[in-house]
């Protein structure tokens, strides 16, 4: 809620799409008895039209962060381009070494995980262009 409130959400709107996410129970109903109230975890919900807005939304403020910790990117033009490409849940890093990625990457897990998410590195590919 910290990152809509920073975009400048209104509380209602905030409080609506709260009460719409957090805390939601189900329960399983199995030929006449139902199981124990069950709670849904926190993040977004499959097809839910807002799922994909928020995601968005909280994946560019992860970005955002882990670009601000982290100077490294390709060198076009003698200028350091700082590229984090994305397509629907997709995300491509750029880097000039290796060891840039893995800087990259190791704050973009760390802060990550401060807003609940975590990347899945099972997953996660590295491609290597090379000059000449």
């Amino acid at each position: 809620m910290r990152v809509l409130r920073k975009l400048g959400v209104d509380y209602r709107d905030r409080r609506l799409i709260e009460n719409l996410y957090m805390g939601q129970t189900f329960t399983v109903r199995i030929e006449e008895e139902d199981s124990d109230p069950g709670v849904i975890g926190r993040g977004t919900r499959q097809r839910c039209p807002l799922s994909s807005l928020l995601f968005n939304i909280y994946i560019q403020e992860v970005l955002n962060e882990t670009l601000d910790n982290v100077a490294d990117g390709v060198a076009t033009g003698g200028r350091l381009v700082q590229a984090m490409l994305r397509f629907a849940d997709e995300q491509a890093m750029t880097a000039s070494s290796e060891e840039g990625l893995q800087r990259i990457m190791e704050a973009l897990e760390r802060i990550s995980e401060e807003y609940g998410m975590r990347i899945n590195l099972m997953k996660t590919k590295v491609m290597m262009f090379i000059k000449g």
